[in-house]
């Protein structure tokens, strides 16, 4: 009888996904897929400053899976500063909402398995 091993997504390899996961457990992930930081279920993505720390440890995973997701375009196509809903009145803001919108992502990948 073969034994099938299946190598880890290396989205779950990114330093960023890593920090997620050991951040937040199973029940909490689901939380986030379905409510959203704002919620306030992400402990750890509540704050100005935890999102801020967040992103500038991470920029760059953070910034290389949206630009996988949306391509070249991506930070017009997530909308941030063009839609009145959601829009950023500063790069505080924007940082956060975009760290919120990645920290979602990952949360509903890992649920789903699609990772």
């Amino acid at each position: 009888m073969t034994t099938t091993v299946f190598a880890p997504s290396p989205l779950m390899q990114l330093p960023a996904v890593k920090s997620i996961m050991s951040s937040y457990d199973m029940d909490t992930l689901r939380e986030i897929a379905e409510y959203g930081c704002a919620s306030g279920i992400a402990h750890d993505h509540i704050y100005y400053h935890q999102t801020w720390d967040f992103f500038l440890t991470y920029e760059d995973d953070i910034e290389d899976y949206f630009h996988d997701m949306l391509g070249a375009e991506w930070m017009s196509e997530l909308g941030f500063m063009n839609y009145k809903c959601c829009a950023s009145s500063s790069v505080r803001e924007y940082v956060n909402n975009l760290v919120w919108a990645y920290v979602e992502c990952i949360a509903n990948q890992i649920v789903e398995g699609n990772n």
